[in-house]
Protein backbone atom coordinates (compact mmCIF):
# COMPACT_ATOMS: atom_id res chain seq x y z
CA UNK A 1 0.00 0.00 0.00
CA UNK A 2 0.91 3.32 -0.42
CA UNK A 3 2.67 5.80 2.19
CA UNK A 4 2.71 9.40 2.59
CA UNK A 5 5.78 10.92 2.05
CA UNK A 6 5.19 13.68 4.42
CA UNK A 7 4.40 11.19 7.15
CA UNK A 8 7.62 9.37 6.45
CA UNK A 9 9.80 12.53 6.64
CA UNK A 10 8.15 13.81 9.75
CA UNK A 11 8.85 10.26 11.39
CA UNK A 12 12.28 10.27 10.30
CA UNK A 13 12.62 13.45 11.41
CA UNK A 14 11.42 13.80 14.71
CA UNK A 15 13.54 10.09 15.55
CA UNK A 16 16.60 11.71 14.55
CA UNK A 17 15.70 14.55 17.42
CA UNK A 18 14.70 12.01 19.98
CA UNK A 19 18.07 10.36 19.32
CA UNK A 20 19.75 13.36 20.76
CA UNK A 21 18.32 13.12 24.59
CA UNK A 22 19.95 10.15 26.73
CA UNK A 23 16.27 10.20 28.72
CA UNK A 24 13.27 10.92 29.09
CA UNK A 25 13.42 13.25 31.85
CA UNK A 26 16.53 15.22 29.35
CA UNK A 27 14.37 15.07 26.61
CA UNK A 28 11.28 16.79 28.81
CA UNK A 29 13.31 19.19 30.33
CA UNK A 30 15.08 20.36 27.15
CA UNK A 31 14.01 23.58 25.07
CA UNK A 32 12.99 21.84 22.35
CA UNK A 33 10.46 19.96 24.34
CA UNK A 34 7.10 21.71 23.82
CA UNK A 35 7.53 21.84 19.77
CA UNK A 36 8.40 17.93 20.20
CA UNK A 37 5.67 17.54 22.28
CA UNK A 38 2.74 18.76 19.94
CA UNK A 39 4.73 17.35 16.58
CA UNK A 40 4.91 14.07 18.88
CA UNK A 41 0.94 13.63 19.93
CA UNK A 42 0.00 14.75 16.26
CA UNK A 43 1.68 11.58 14.76
CA UNK A 44 0.70 8.81 17.36
CA UNK A 45 -3.09 10.85 17.57
CA UNK A 46 -3.70 9.84 13.60
CA UNK A 47 -5.86 6.95 13.39
CA UNK A 48 -5.40 5.24 9.89
CA UNK A 49 -8.49 3.88 8.23
CA UNK A 50 -9.22 1.54 4.91
CA UNK A 51 -11.97 -0.06 3.06
CA UNK A 52 -11.89 -3.09 0.98
CA UNK A 53 -12.11 -2.61 -2.84
CA UNK A 54 -15.52 -4.70 -2.63
CA UNK A 55 -17.99 -5.27 0.19
CA UNK A 56 -16.65 -8.77 2.29
CA UNK A 57 -18.81 -11.66 2.16
CA UNK A 58 -21.59 -12.22 4.02
CA UNK A 59 -20.79 -13.70 7.46
CA UNK A 60 -20.85 -17.48 7.83
CA UNK A 61 -23.49 -17.30 10.50
CA UNK A 62 -25.43 -14.35 10.84
CA UNK A 63 -26.62 -15.27 14.29
CA UNK A 64 -22.82 -15.22 15.89
CA UNK A 65 -20.01 -13.35 15.21
CA UNK A 66 -16.59 -14.97 14.93
CA UNK A 67 -13.69 -13.15 16.97
CA UNK A 68 -9.76 -13.55 16.22
CA UNK A 69 -7.67 -12.15 18.74
CA UNK A 70 -3.60 -12.08 17.61
CA UNK A 71 -0.45 -10.71 18.78
CA UNK A 72 1.33 -11.00 15.82
CA UNK A 73 5.29 -9.66 16.27
CA UNK A 74 5.26 -6.85 15.03
CA UNK A 75 4.32 -8.38 11.27
CA UNK A 76 7.64 -9.92 10.75
CA UNK A 77 6.31 -13.10 9.41
CA UNK A 78 3.35 -11.05 7.01
CA UNK A 79 2.90 -13.99 4.75
CA UNK A 80 2.46 -16.61 7.14
CA UNK A 81 0.32 -14.44 8.72
CA UNK A 82 -1.74 -13.84 5.92
CA UNK A 83 -1.87 -17.49 4.92
CA UNK A 84 -3.06 -18.44 8.25
CA UNK A 85 -6.00 -15.75 8.49
CA UNK A 86 -7.09 -16.43 5.10
CA UNK A 87 -6.67 -20.35 4.78
CA UNK A 88 -6.67 -21.69 8.42
CA UNK A 89 -9.75 -23.65 9.37
CA UNK A 90 -9.95 -22.41 12.73
CA UNK A 91 -9.36 -18.56 11.57
CA UNK A 92 -10.62 -18.11 7.96
CA UNK A 93 -13.92 -16.59 7.87
CA UNK A 94 -13.92 -14.97 10.94
CA UNK A 95 -15.86 -11.29 11.36
CA UNK A 96 -13.15 -9.72 13.28
CA UNK A 97 -9.75 -9.57 13.89
CA UNK A 98 -8.23 -7.92 17.26
CA UNK A 99 -4.67 -7.79 16.43
CA UNK A 100 -1.65 -6.57 18.71
CA UNK A 101 1.98 -5.69 17.61
CA UNK A 102 1.09 -4.26 14.44
CA UNK A 103 3.46 -2.25 12.61
CA UNK A 104 3.26 0.46 9.50
CA UNK A 105 6.65 1.51 7.86
CA UNK A 106 8.97 -0.85 10.26
CA UNK A 107 11.65 -2.09 8.81
CA UNK A 108 11.47 -5.63 10.55
CA UNK A 109 7.82 -6.31 8.69
CA UNK A 110 8.88 -5.00 5.69
CA UNK A 111 7.93 -1.59 6.03
CA UNK A 112 4.73 -2.22 5.46
CA UNK A 113 1.06 -0.87 6.85
CA UNK A 114 0.50 -4.19 8.19
CA UNK A 115 -3.02 -3.61 9.10
CA UNK A 116 -3.87 -2.16 5.80
CA UNK A 117 -2.26 -4.65 3.59
CA UNK A 118 -3.84 -7.14 5.70
CA UNK A 119 -6.89 -5.60 5.27
CA UNK A 120 -6.90 -5.39 1.98
CA UNK A 121 -5.98 -8.96 1.21
CA UNK A 122 -8.52 -10.22 3.02
CA UNK A 123 -11.52 -8.10 1.81
CA UNK A 124 -12.17 -6.26 5.28
CA UNK A 125 -12.59 -2.91 7.14
CA UNK A 126 -9.53 -2.10 8.91
CA UNK A 127 -8.67 0.65 11.63
CA UNK A 128 -5.01 1.09 13.18
CA UNK A 129 -3.04 3.20 15.85
CA UNK A 130 -0.06 3.67 16.86
CA UNK A 131 0.99 3.24 20.19
CA UNK A 132 4.86 3.95 20.03
CA UNK A 133 7.50 5.85 17.06
CA UNK A 134 10.16 3.71 17.33
CA UNK A 135 13.86 4.92 17.34
CA UNK A 136 15.82 1.72 16.09
CA UNK A 137 14.45 -1.24 14.19
CA UNK A 138 13.39 -3.07 17.43
CA UNK A 139 14.73 -5.85 19.72
CA UNK A 140 15.46 -9.55 19.83
CA UNK A 141 14.87 -10.91 16.68
CA UNK A 142 13.92 -7.92 14.93
CA UNK A 143 17.47 -6.31 13.74
CA UNK A 144 17.96 -9.68 11.59
CA UNK A 145 14.25 -9.29 10.41
CA UNK A 146 15.15 -5.74 9.49
CA UNK A 147 18.01 -6.56 6.92
CA UNK A 148 19.70 -3.69 5.14
CA UNK A 149 16.02 -1.61 5.51
CA UNK A 150 15.91 1.50 6.74
CA UNK A 151 12.63 2.57 8.38
CA UNK A 152 10.15 4.47 7.18
CA UNK A 153 7.08 5.84 9.33
CA UNK A 154 8.61 3.44 11.80
CA UNK A 155 5.18 2.96 14.06
CA UNK A 156 3.92 0.37 15.94
CA UNK A 157 0.47 -0.29 16.97
CA UNK A 158 -2.93 -2.12 17.59
CA UNK A 159 -5.74 -2.84 15.21
CA UNK A 160 -8.93 -3.86 13.82
CA UNK A 161 -10.75 -5.52 10.83
CA UNK A 162 -13.93 -6.43 9.88
CA UNK A 163 -16.10 -7.81 7.83
CA UNK A 164 -19.01 -5.12 8.97
CA UNK A 165 -18.48 -1.01 8.08
CA UNK A 166 -16.46 0.41 11.38
CA UNK A 167 -18.04 3.41 12.50
CA UNK A 168 -17.16 5.85 15.11
CA UNK A 169 -13.01 5.10 15.94
CA UNK A 170 -11.44 6.51 19.47
CA UNK A 171 -8.07 6.11 20.86
CA UNK A 172 -7.85 5.42 24.97
CA UNK A 173 -4.83 5.98 26.57
CA UNK A 174 -3.53 4.07 29.78
CA UNK A 175 -1.27 4.88 32.76
CA UNK A 176 2.34 3.92 31.21
CA UNK A 177 5.61 2.96 31.92
CA UNK A 178 6.73 6.13 29.50
CA UNK A 179 10.58 6.48 31.32
CA UNK A 180 11.40 3.06 30.41
CA UNK A 181 10.45 2.23 27.37
CA UNK A 182 12.26 5.88 26.33
CA UNK A 183 15.18 5.43 28.23
CA UNK A 184 16.00 1.46 27.55
CA UNK A 185 13.63 0.03 24.27
CA UNK A 186 14.43 4.19 22.45
CA UNK A 187 10.59 4.26 21.99
CA UNK A 188 8.78 6.94 22.42
CA UNK A 189 4.47 7.09 23.50
CA UNK A 190 2.12 5.10 25.32
CA UNK A 191 -0.34 2.22 26.13
CA UNK A 192 -3.65 2.28 24.40
CA UNK A 193 -6.72 0.90 23.77
CA UNK A 194 -8.31 1.11 20.17
CA UNK A 195 -11.90 1.10 20.27
CA UNK A 196 -14.30 0.77 17.38
CA UNK A 197 -17.93 1.06 16.61
CA UNK A 198 -18.61 -2.19 14.32
CA UNK A 199 -21.70 -1.84 12.49
CA UNK A 200 -22.83 -5.21 12.30
CA UNK A 201 -26.59 -4.80 10.88
CA UNK A 202 -29.09 -4.61 12.92
CA UNK A 203 -26.65 -5.79 16.29
CA UNK A 204 -23.47 -3.44 16.43
CA UNK A 205 -21.27 -3.76 18.82
CA UNK A 206 -17.44 -1.98 19.95
CA UNK A 207 -14.46 -3.59 19.77
CA UNK A 208 -11.20 -2.91 21.49
CA UNK A 209 -8.24 -3.95 21.38
CA UNK A 210 -5.33 -3.51 23.72
CA UNK A 211 -1.75 -4.29 24.87
CA UNK A 212 -1.21 -3.55 28.39
CA UNK A 213 2.79 -3.61 29.61
CA UNK A 214 4.64 -6.20 30.78
CA UNK A 215 7.59 -5.05 33.14
CA UNK A 216 6.48 -3.81 35.63
CA UNK A 217 4.18 -5.25 38.17
CA UNK A 218 0.22 -7.15 38.36
CA UNK A 219 -0.92 -4.16 39.90
CA UNK A 220 0.05 -1.54 37.46
CA UNK A 221 -1.63 -3.63 34.91
CA UNK A 222 -4.62 -3.60 36.78
CA UNK A 223 -4.12 0.37 37.06
CA UNK A 224 -4.44 0.10 33.23
CA UNK A 225 -7.00 -2.20 32.85
CA UNK A 226 -8.83 0.32 35.07
CA UNK A 227 -8.07 2.85 33.03
CA UNK A 228 -9.74 1.04 30.23
CA UNK A 229 -13.10 -0.07 32.16
CA UNK A 230 -13.60 3.27 32.79
CA UNK A 231 -13.76 4.66 29.35
CA UNK A 232 -16.18 1.80 28.93
CA UNK A 233 -18.39 2.46 32.25
CA UNK A 234 -21.53 3.91 29.90
CA UNK A 235 -21.24 1.90 26.88
CA UNK A 236 -24.45 0.62 26.16
CA UNK A 237 -23.35 -1.91 23.28
CA UNK A 238 -21.93 -4.99 23.68
CA UNK A 239 -18.49 -5.31 23.67
CA UNK A 240 -16.00 -7.43 22.74
CA UNK A 241 -12.12 -6.64 24.12
CA UNK A 242 -9.40 -8.55 22.86
CA UNK A 243 -5.57 -8.18 23.54
CA UNK A 244 -2.48 -9.17 24.83
CA UNK A 245 -3.03 -8.49 28.63
CA UNK A 246 0.37 -10.02 29.61
CA UNK A 247 -0.40 -11.87 32.47
CA UNK A 248 2.43 -13.52 33.67
CA UNK A 249 1.90 -13.14 37.40
CA UNK A 250 4.91 -11.81 37.94
CA UNK A 251 5.62 -8.24 39.71
CA UNK A 252 8.89 -7.12 37.47
CA UNK A 253 10.11 -4.30 38.30
CA UNK A 254 10.83 -4.62 41.97
CA UNK A 255 14.67 -4.84 43.34
CA UNK A 256 13.68 -8.98 44.42
CA UNK A 257 11.72 -9.43 41.01
CA UNK A 258 14.69 -12.09 39.50
CA UNK A 259 14.70 -13.61 42.31
CA UNK A 260 11.13 -13.99 42.90
CA UNK A 261 10.64 -15.44 39.20
CA UNK A 262 13.50 -17.87 39.21
CA UNK A 263 12.44 -19.16 42.41
CA UNK A 264 8.67 -19.55 40.98
CA UNK A 265 9.87 -20.84 37.50
CA UNK A 266 12.26 -23.65 39.02
CA UNK A 267 11.13 -24.54 42.58
CA UNK A 268 7.44 -24.51 42.35
CA UNK A 269 5.87 -28.03 41.70
CA UNK A 270 5.55 -28.77 37.79
CA UNK A 271 1.16 -29.22 38.52
CA UNK A 272 0.81 -26.01 40.44
CA UNK A 273 3.26 -23.76 37.92
CA UNK A 274 1.33 -25.17 34.76
CA UNK A 275 -2.26 -24.15 36.60
CA UNK A 276 -0.17 -20.42 38.08
CA UNK A 277 0.79 -19.69 34.27
CA UNK A 278 -2.11 -21.16 32.49
CA UNK A 279 -4.99 -19.99 34.28
CA UNK A 280 -3.60 -16.34 36.10
CA UNK A 281 -7.58 -15.12 36.47
CA UNK A 282 -7.53 -17.50 39.37
CA UNK A 283 -5.20 -18.48 42.20
CA UNK A 284 -3.00 -16.80 45.12
CA UNK A 285 -0.81 -15.32 42.90
CA UNK A 286 -3.53 -14.13 40.18
CA UNK A 287 -3.34 -11.36 38.10
CA UNK A 288 -5.95 -8.30 40.01
CA UNK A 289 -6.83 -6.57 36.40
CA UNK A 290 -9.59 -9.81 36.03
CA UNK A 291 -11.29 -9.12 39.06
CA UNK A 292 -11.27 -5.38 38.01
CA UNK A 293 -13.23 -7.26 34.17
CA UNK A 294 -15.65 -9.20 36.59
CA UNK A 295 -16.70 -5.79 38.33
CA UNK A 296 -17.38 -4.62 35.36
CA UNK A 297 -19.64 -7.04 34.12
CA UNK A 298 -17.33 -9.12 31.30
CA UNK A 299 -16.91 -12.53 31.41
CA UNK A 300 -14.10 -14.22 29.79
CA UNK A 301 -14.23 -18.19 31.36
CA UNK A 302 -16.43 -19.37 28.26
CA UNK A 303 -13.58 -17.93 25.52
CA UNK A 304 -10.33 -19.36 28.09
CA UNK A 305 -9.48 -23.12 27.02
CA UNK A 306 -6.58 -22.64 30.19
CA UNK A 307 -3.64 -23.13 27.64
CA UNK A 308 -0.54 -21.22 27.07
CA UNK A 309 -0.58 -18.46 24.19
CA UNK A 310 3.52 -17.61 24.71
CA UNK A 311 6.69 -20.06 25.71
CA UNK A 312 9.09 -18.04 27.96
CA UNK A 313 12.45 -17.33 26.01
CA UNK A 314 14.77 -15.74 28.59
CA UNK A 315 17.20 -14.49 25.67
CA UNK A 316 14.13 -11.84 25.38
CA UNK A 317 14.23 -10.57 29.10
CA UNK A 318 16.31 -8.06 30.30
CA UNK A 319 17.19 -9.36 33.83
CA UNK A 320 19.11 -12.66 32.33
CA UNK A 321 20.47 -10.53 29.37
CA UNK A 322 22.01 -8.85 32.38
CA UNK A 323 23.58 -11.68 34.05
CA UNK A 324 27.48 -11.60 33.87
CA UNK A 325 28.81 -13.97 31.53
CA UNK A 326 30.23 -16.15 34.05
CA UNK A 327 27.01 -16.92 36.38
CA UNK A 328 25.13 -17.49 32.99
CA UNK A 329 27.42 -20.34 31.80
CA UNK A 330 27.11 -21.77 35.20
CA UNK A 331 23.06 -21.06 35.02
CA UNK A 332 22.37 -22.31 32.08
CA UNK A 333 21.30 -25.82 31.99
CA UNK A 334 19.03 -24.68 35.02
CA UNK A 335 17.66 -21.60 32.82
CA UNK A 336 16.92 -23.67 29.76
CA UNK A 337 14.42 -26.36 32.18
CA UNK A 338 13.09 -23.31 33.93
CA UNK A 339 12.24 -21.96 30.25
CA UNK A 340 10.50 -25.18 29.14
CA UNK A 341 8.47 -24.60 32.63
CA UNK A 342 7.61 -21.10 31.29
CA UNK A 343 4.08 -21.40 28.89
CA UNK A 344 2.22 -18.09 29.79
CA UNK A 345 -1.55 -17.18 28.96
CA UNK A 346 -1.35 -13.77 27.79
CA UNK A 347 -3.82 -13.48 25.49
CA UNK A 348 -7.20 -13.29 26.32
CA UNK A 349 -10.83 -12.00 24.71
CA UNK A 350 -13.62 -10.97 27.46
CA UNK A 351 -17.18 -9.70 26.22
CA UNK A 352 -19.85 -8.18 27.93
CA UNK A 353 -23.55 -7.82 26.23
CA UNK A 354 -23.15 -10.88 24.18
CA UNK A 355 -25.27 -14.46 25.28
CA UNK A 356 -22.48 -16.54 25.43
CA UNK A 357 -20.10 -18.26 22.70
CA UNK A 358 -17.03 -20.52 23.28
CA UNK A 359 -13.38 -20.15 22.51
CA UNK A 360 -10.05 -21.94 22.43
CA UNK A 361 -6.72 -21.14 21.56
CA UNK A 362 -4.84 -22.13 18.09
CA UNK A 363 -1.60 -23.61 18.33
CA UNK A 364 0.43 -24.64 15.43
CA UNK A 365 1.22 -21.32 14.37
CA UNK A 366 3.04 -20.24 17.21
CA UNK A 367 7.35 -20.34 18.25
CA UNK A 368 10.56 -19.66 16.78
CA UNK A 369 10.44 -18.88 12.37
CA UNK A 370 6.33 -18.90 12.31
CA UNK A 371 4.05 -16.48 11.81
CA UNK A 372 4.42 -15.46 15.54
CA UNK A 373 5.47 -15.72 18.90
CA UNK A 374 1.99 -15.98 20.14
CA UNK A 375 -1.03 -18.38 19.34
CA UNK A 376 -3.77 -16.68 18.24
CA UNK A 377 -7.31 -16.65 19.97
CA UNK A 378 -10.44 -17.84 18.34
CA UNK A 379 -14.10 -16.97 19.94
CA UNK A 380 -17.54 -17.67 18.49
CA UNK A 381 -19.96 -15.31 20.45
CA UNK A 382 -23.89 -15.43 20.17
Amino acid sequence: MSHDPAQIAESRALGLALDEYPSLAALRASPEWPTLAARLARLLAAVRRTEPAALPCAPRDSARVKCVHWNIEHGNHFEQILAALATHRDLRDADLVLLNEADVGMARSGNRDVVGELGAALGLHTAWAPLFLETTHGRDDDHAAARDRHNEEALFGLGVLSRFPIGAVRVIELPSPEAFQFDVERMYGRHIALAAGIERPGAPFLAVSTHLEVHRTRAHRAAQMRALLDELRDERRPIVLGGDFNTHTFDRGLWHSPLSGAIALMMWPGGALAERLSRPDRGPVREPLFDDLRRAGFEWEPFCDGSPTLQLRFERLAEVRTLPRPVLTVAQRALDWAERRGRLRLDWIAVRGFRGGRGFAVHGLDGPGRASDHAPLVAELS
